[in-house]
C-alpha cells in the first residue's frame, strides 16, 4: 500500500519537496527534488537519521540521457542506473501515455 499526496494546476507554482514513507521512517528529498543534491532517510529516532549528498549531471530523464552520451563517446558503460530500472521507467512513460490503469475524475 502507498501513500500520496500532490498538488495540481495550470500555470501555478507550488513548493514541492519529495517524501516517501514506510514502516520504519521516510525519505525526505527538499524541493525541487528533481534536482535535489542530497536526500535525507529519517527515523523515529532523531539520532538514526543519516544524510546522504550525490551529484548528477543532469535531472531525470536528463542525467540517463548526458551519462548515454557520455558512453557513447567514451564506449564504456558510465550509468549508476541498471538496464532494470532504465527499462521500468520506460515501461512506467509508455503506461502513462497510453493510460493504462488511469481513472478520469
Amino acid at each position: 500500500h502507498a501513500v500520496a499526496s500532490l498538488k495540481v494546476g495550470q500555470g501555478i507554482k507550488s513548493e514541492g519537496e519529495l517524501v516517501i514513507s514506510g514502516t520504519e521512517g521516510y525519505i525526505y528529498v527538499p524541493a525541487p527534488w528533481w534536482k535535489t543534491d542530497y536526500f535525507e532517510v529519517r527515523r523515529e529516532n532523531p539520532s538514526d537519521n543519516k544524510r546522504y549528498f550525490y551529484q548528477l549531471d543532469g535531472e531525470g530523464i536528463r542525467y540517463e540521457l548526458l551519462t548515454f552520451i557520455k558512453s557513447i563517446q567514451g564506449q564504456r558503460n558510465l550509468s549508476y542506473v541498471s538496464k532494470e530500472v532504465s527499462e521500468a521507467i520506460a515501461n512506467i512513460t509508455s503506461d502513462f501515455y497510453k493510460r493504462k490503469d488511469t481513472v478520469l475524475i
